[in-house]
């Protein structure tokens, strides 16, 4: 079972989402909002796989929202507008609905999300995996990585001894990661639990590297804390 939600200002696309979700046995929609920032709210404190995402809403937009999102959460954009589809796979979003949509498309849209999943816990089963750095594929184990780097269009994988480079973004990056054992905390920055030496005010110290908490990111970090309390 996958679950999600859906946003949308047009109440009557949001029925629609309700109605198809119905027919799929292996989604549960948990609820649906007209206001993104309620939906933003609901997902400081609940957990889902993805959800549907209307672009053109009056105050903000579904681009905007996608910014304000949790990183392991997967979105099918929703849309009537077909313009906007080269952007919504620019940002990474797991597939495209173009108003109306059909069942056996909207069935097709929700089964990307089942397989990135499941190809999200296979990686996540193993404690190695190889990156691509421009000639040759290198082997990282999981627990030697310290914490990841963002610089523009590149990610680096630091490990006390390397700092590989590869082509991503650190949302990407994260999406093959462990969630119980890395997170981010700040726009370019992504640590993992193991190595944390101290937190101190709004910064977290991996090893002898200084890095600050960034303010969106707080929340979410102290709660992942917490197990380990």
């Amino acid at each position: 079972m996958i679950t999600c939600i859906a946003i949308d200002d047009e109440p009557n696309a949001l029925e629609v989402i309700q109605i198809l979700s119905s027919k799929v046995g292996s989604l549960e929609l948990k609820e649906t909002f007209t206001d993104p920032l309620e939906a933003i709210n609901y997902l400081k404190s609940n957990t889902i796989d993805f959800l549907f995402l209307d672009i053109n809403m009056p105050e903000l937009t579904g681009f905007n929202v996608l910014s304000l999102l949790p990183d392991h959460v997967d979105v099918i954009f929703t849309t009537a507008y077909s313009e906007h589809a080269v952007k919504s796979y620019e940002v990474n979003a797991v597939d495209y609905l173009l108003k109306p949509f059909t069942l056996a498309r909207f069935i097709q849209a929700v089964d990307k999300v089942k397989k990135s999943k499941n190809a999200e816990q296979e990686s996540l089963n193993e404690d190695f995996f190889f990156v691509n750095t421009g000639t040759s594929k290198q082997k990282i184990l999981l627990r030697e990585i310290q914490y990841i780097e963002s610089d523009g269009n590149y990610v680096y994988y630091v490990t006390q001894t390397q700092k590989l480079m590869v082509r991503a973004s650190i949302k990407e990056i994260l999406k093959s990661l462990p969630r119980n054992r890395f997170i981010q905390v700040q726009r370019s920055f992504a640590i993992a639990f193991s190595w944390i030496k101290k937190i101190e005010s709004n910064h977290v110290y991996i090893a002898d590297r200084e890095i600050p908490i960034g303010k969106t990111f707080k929340v979410d970090f102290q709660s992942a804390l917490k197990k380990f309390s």
